[in-house]
């Protein structure tokens, strides 16, 4: 049971750490082909079209810590803005050691150091996890009205099709966010993972407002990456924009879901690969150099954001560590523990801060 176990532990972290490689290999491979097609195209390499590019990916960067301190409040715990960005950005400096769950425990442990009950702060995680996954994919079902003017989709039944698709989608995001519906779907799956039931008591207006914010988010990054495509490619139609906006959020979706790469590293590029095959047609091999480009600029402004917030707060972080004193073969045992107390008492049961900010 011993070897079984290790065993499982080595086959996952080869497979995490094989996979991107592989992918990103193929990914440069298929550059290479494509090598005399790109250079027989005239592409600029615009520095401050690229310069605008990451300042949207900073600016999507920090609008984390703002809608999180906006649910925050809609759960009664109060915390000033400032303590909400150091928190959220510093807690991901730690999802790079392997195990990928520390930023977890460490958002967790480290936001109850300012009055915030861990009920409240697992709930917040999965409200903010739930909205922003909505929300990419409620941009992404706003972009395919856009298709039909560009792209594979050239049969008006084809474009029917997408439309009806894009309708449908947002249609079925708001039924699926309609609290009793998202308290069931969500305890479904908490039963599958044999969890206790959790009940997220927070009105559907709160849920719409915060989607809302997730998706002016997700304008800022997919902004961010037709200004990057821009940058390259000057030939880029106007029309394109929210056809962009749309790739990438959804793209990041498909990432996050994989649960096999850190960050969805090689999926999320892939997605991007194939959307762009489908809504734009790009010369050969720019779609997976922007796919490649994107991450590399999107990864710099996170690590520059985190770094900051990092060195600002990394005391409490290396503290609160130290005070689980967590080894690195039980992370896994030891998170499922502290998110397992988390999600005994009712995200309901907090204990309000009479309005007052804390930790500013």
């Amino acid at each position: 049971m011993r070897i079984s176990s290790t065993s499982k532990k080595v086959g996952k972290r080869v497979l995490q750490i094989g996979l991107p490689v592989v992918i990103i290999g193929f990914f440069l491979y298929q550059v290479k082909n494509n090598w005399a097609q790109l250079a027989a195209h005239t592409f600029q390499w615009n520095p401050w079209l690229l310069a605008l590019a990451f300042l949207g990916f900073l600016l999507q960067e920090l609008s984390y810590g703002l809608i999180w301190k906006a649910v925050l409040a809609r759960l009664d715990a109060h915390v000033g803005l400032r303590t909400c960005l150091r928190v959220y950005l510093a807690s991901e400096f730690v999802r790079y050691i392997p195990g990928n769950v520390w930023h977890v425990l460490t958002r967790i442990l480290w936001i109850g150091k300012y009055g915030v009950s861990r009920p409240v702060a697992f709930a917040s995680m999965t409200i903010e996890l739930i909205t922003k996954l909505a929300a990419g994919v409620l941009v992404f079902a706003v972009s395919l009205l856009f298709w039909h003017d560009i792209g594979a989709i050239s049969s008006l039944k084809q474009q029917g099709l997408v439309m009806a698709l894009g309708v449908g989608t947002i249609l079925a995001l708001f039924i699926v966010l309609y609290p009793p519906v998202l308290n069931g779907l969500l305890n479904l799956a908490l039963r599958l993972l044999k969890r206790d039931p959790i009940s997220l008591s927070v009105r559907y207006s709160d849920i719409l407002l915060v989607t809302l914010a997730w998706c002016g988010s997700w304008i800022a990054a997919g902004s961010a990456f037709y200004v990057l495509l821009l940058a390259l490619w000057a030939n880029t139609p106007l029309i394109a924009w929210p056809v962009c906006i749309g790739i990438y959020a959804l793209a990041w979706d498909i990432g996050f879901v994989s649960f096999i790469t850190p960050s969805g590293l090689g999926f999320r590029e892939g997605a991007i690969v194939g959307l762009f095959a489908l809504a734009l047609p790009l010369p050969a091999g720019l779609a997976t150099i922007i796919a490649l480009l994107s991450r590399f600029v999107s990864t710099m402004a996170e690590l520059l954001c985190v770094g900051i917030a990092y060195v600002s707060g990394g005391r409490q972080v290396r503290a609160i560590q130290q005070e689980q004193s967590i080894p690195a073969e039980a992370t896994d045992t030891a998170v499922k523990a502290i998110l397992s107390n988390s999600m005994e008492a009712e995200p309901s049961a907090v204990i309000p801060l009479d309005g007052r900010k804390v930790g500013e």
